[in-house]
């Protein structure tokens, strides 16, 4: 006897909007289940532009902001437009700058949620913010209808998954934490886990894995997480899922548990997604019977015949 279900995940969007719509088309047409949205969700980048007189201006050239706002939904970027002085205004003052970074952050959130309900279903989406969304995000996403997942343990069918999107300090970041510190809060949700069902949704990938190889200047180097590699060789989930790295597309063994970074494309405005299943194989031995859940099928998509954005 049988009982299977398929997962999707992908992550690092970014705020492209076109990455993220074609990866749920990807979901929808190959009838996954469940649906685990990683972070970072938000943009990276805002664009200031200037509006002289009903024409407008970005870093000193005319623009068409038709044009703008296409490239904005395609690449991940947030549009800005203002006379020049609070342009100005808003550069040089912090709080201000958090200020429209939120509101832009909820006006794509309300939008995202309603197109996941819409393209899929929402009950069956799960949000998982990393380390370089805000603060606020998990309350956002919960005003508009929304599961956000991290830094918790959720059931789903007879699957745990623990998710936790904190990662290593690089300087620019929302939520990011020593190694070590890390380290801490992974073993905090992980100490009452079955590792017979577990999956892990860490967003920082496995250090020295294949899943972590940046290029950083000329050449490539290893940019994961000791902390998560040891929660993985400690704890041996049945999967574990990662970002953060976009190029470090894989998949890698860690003991008996499969690694996956599925990467990210959202500069390009494509998908990226892995889909797998969750099996759980019924034995019967005479009169005793013994179930084990095993993963299958994995299949990275980045491309879809039926996607429409």
């Amino acid at each position: 006897m049988v009982f299977k279900f398929k997962i999707g995940f992908f992550t690092d969007v970014h705020g492209s909007e076109y990455s993220f719509k074609r990866s749920l088309n990807i979901a929808k047409a190959r009838k996954v289940d469940f649906l685990i949205v990683s972070g970072g969700l938000m943009a990276k980048e805002i664009m200031f532009v200037e509006d002289v007189g009903g024409k407008y201006f970005l870093n000193g050239k005319k623009v068409n902001l038709n044009n703008l706002n296409e490239d904005a939904l395609r690449s991940g970027k947030y549009i800005v437009i203002d006379k020049k002085e609070v342009i100005e205004d808003i550069k040089s003052d912090k709080s201000k700058l958090e200020k429209v970074i939120s509101e832009k952050v909820t006006e794509q959130m309300s939008r995202w949620v309603k197109i996941a309900d819409e393209v899929f279903r929402l009950e069956r989406v799960f949000w998982s913010s990393a380390h370089g969304d805000i603060l606020q995000l998990e309350s956002i996403l919960k005003n508009y209808g929304g599961k956000p997942i991290n830094e918790n343990v959720i059931n789903l069918e007879e699957i745990q998954i623990v998710s936790l999107g904190y990662g290593s300090p690089i300087g620019n970041s929302y939520r990011e934490i020593p190694d070590s510190e890390l380290y801490i809060k992974g073993k905090s949700l992980l100490k009452d886990a079955d590792k017979e069902r577990l999956i892990m949704n860490f967003h920082m990938p496995p250090l020295n894995t294949k899943l972590d190889n940046a290029k950083v200047g000329l050449r490539k180097s290893h940019v994961g997480s000791k902390a998560v590699l040891d929660l993985i060789t400690e704890f041996q989930p049945l999967i574990s899922l990662h970002g953060h790295v976009h190029e470090s597309t894989s998949m890698d063994k860690i003991g008996d548990t499969i690694a996956i970074n599925p990467g990210s494309l959202y500069q390009l405005g494509d998908p990226s997604i892995v889909i797998f299943e969750v099996h759980k194989e019924l034995k019967s031995f005479g009169s005793v019977s013994a179930s084990k859940y095993v993963i299958k099928n994995i299949e990275f998509v980045s491309t879809n015949p039926l996607d429409v954005v």
